[in-house]
């Protein structure tokens, strides 16, 4: 099985999310990644590795995750909502415009 090496960078603000950079033997193969297996997962499928790899945190040494780099590659392109199948609400040609509010069985009249 193959063990990569994932390190947590410094936030680069104050959001709530890290950037992670993943070595393999110790060299760093994916950099700044928020998505850290998926983006291990495509880099190794690039390199031709299939199979699964062992995520062990940089820092403490511990297993993090295991990941099945054929399964994997495939996720996690684009934003998070896209795996859910997520779109945004659809607006009607009859649904009022933004910030139009009418009272139920009120017609609002034309200008004169």
């Amino acid at each position: 099985m193959i063990v990569v090496e994932l390190f947590a960078k410094q936030k680069p603000s104050g959001r709530n999310w890290y950037a992670y950079d993943v070595l393999l033997n110790g060299e760093t193969i994916v950099f700044d990644s928020r998505d850290p297996e998926h983006d291990l997962a495509r880099a190794l499928l690039a390199r031709g590795v299939k199979g699964t790899v062992s995520v062990i945190d940089g820092a403490t040494g511990k297993p993090r995750s295991s990941v099945h780099i054929q399964k994997a590659a495939k996720h996690g392109i684009g934003s998070n909502l896209d795996l859910y199948g997520w779109k945004p609400p659809q607006i009607g040609k009859d649904s009022p415009y933004a910030g139009e509010i009418f009272a139920r069985g009120i017609q609002p009249r034309e200008a004169a």
